[in-house]
C-alpha cells in the first residue's frame, strides 16, 4: 500500500487507492520466452471493490497474472489499493488453478499488518481474450485503524477484469501517450473535472523472470492532472535504463464516488 495526499474532494478520513504488489501492473499480454521465463502469458487489468459493500471508499486497483495456455497452475501480483496508515507498500499475490476456461485460487496479502484474502474466481472469454470474474475478502469487510485517527475499510468482495492484448485503452480514447526516454512525461486524455489518475509502473523483464516478486513495481504516483513525469512526480520510484521494458497502468478515478472512468496501459522501452 502507498501513500498518496487524497484528493480534494475526497473524504480525509478515508483510503485512497494506490499500489501495492507489483502486481497487477498493466502488464498487457506479451509472449515470455526467455531462458529461465515461466510458462504461460502475462495479463493485465484491474480489480473493483464493490461500492455497495464498502461505500465509504471503493476503489480500483491493478492486477497482474501469468496465465497458462491450457489447464495449469497460474500466479500474479494484487497491488492492494489503499493509503495505508504506516509507511510503505503492502504486497499481495494471488495463486490458484486454470481448468479450461475457468480459474479457482486464492489472493492473499496484509494491509497495515491486518490479513486479508479469500477466494478468487471467474471464466474466460474466447473471443475477446479476457478474463473476468468475481474475488471475496474471508473476514467480510475489514477494518483498518490507525495513528492520527486514521482509518479505512476493505471491502469484503468485488470484482476484477484481465486483458490479454498488447495494450489496454478503456475506453479506447483513453490512450497514454509518451515523450520517450529514460526520464519521460506520460500523458492521456483528460476524464473529467472530477477525475484524479492512479499511475503505476511495472518493470515487465523482472514480471517475465517472476510475477510474484514485488519487486516488479518500481513506481506509483497519483495526479489530478492528465499527466505525470518519470521518475519527478514518483516518491521513491526507481529508474527506468535504457534498453530496458516497462508497463505502465493509469487508473481514472471519479473522486466523489471512487468509480474507475477508465484504464490504460503502455509499454515504455527507453
Amino acid at each position: 500500500m502507498s501513500r498518496f495526499p487524497l484528493p480534494p474532494t475526497a473524504r480525509p478520513a478515508l483510503t485512497f487507492a494506490a499500489l501495492a504488489t507489483s502486481l497487477l501492473a498493466a502488464c498487457g499480454g506479451g509472449t515470455d520466452d526467455g531462458p529461465g521465463a515461466d510458462a504461460g502469458r502475462l495479463y493485465v487489468g484491474y480489480y473493483l471493490e464493490d461500492a455497495a459493500n464498502n461505500p465509504e471508499d471503493p476503489l480500483p486497483g491493478t492486477l497482474v497474472l501469468r496465465l497458462p495456455a491450457d489447464d495449469g497452475a497460474f500466479e500474479g501480483l494484487m497491488p492492494f489499493s489503499y493509503v495505508g496508515c504506516t509507511a510503505g507498500a503492502d504486497v499481495g499475490t494471488v495463486r490458484g488453478m486454470r481448468s479450461a476456461s475457468t480459474l479457482d485460487g486464492q489472493w492473499t496479502g496484509a494491509v497495515d499488518g491486518v490479513a486479508v484474502g479469500g477466494s478468487y474466481a471467474g471464466g474466460y472469454d474466447a473471443a475477446t481474450d479476457e478474463f473476468s470474474g468475481q474475488y471475496t475478502n474471508a473476514n467480510g469487510k475489514v477494518p483498518v485503524t490507525g495513528p492520527g485517527d486514521c482509518r479505512y475499510a476493505v471491502a469484503a468482495y468485488g470484482t476484477w477484469r484481465l486483458f490479454g492484448g498488447d495494450t489496454v485503452a478503456q475506453p479506447a480514447h483513453f490512450v497514454v501517450g509518451s515523450d520517450g526516454g529514460v526520464s519521460p512525461t506520460w500523458s492521456w486524455p483528460r476524464m473529467g473535472l472530477t477525475a484524479y489518475y492512479l499511475v503505476r509502473v511495472l518493470d515487465e523483464d523482472c514480471l517475465r523472470r517472476s510475477v510474484t516478486d514485488a519487486s516488479c513495481l518500481i513506481g506509483e504516483a497519483q495526479s489530478l492532472l492528465p499527466q505525470v513525469r518519470y521518475p519527478a512526480d514518483f516518491p521513491g520510484a526507481s529508474p527506468l535504463r535504457a534498453g530496458g521494458h516497462y508497463l505502465v497502468a493509469v487508473h481514472a478515478v471519479d473522486a466523489r464516488d471512487g468509480t474507475q472512468l477508465g484504464f490504460s496501459t503502455r509499454h515504455e522501452t527507453p
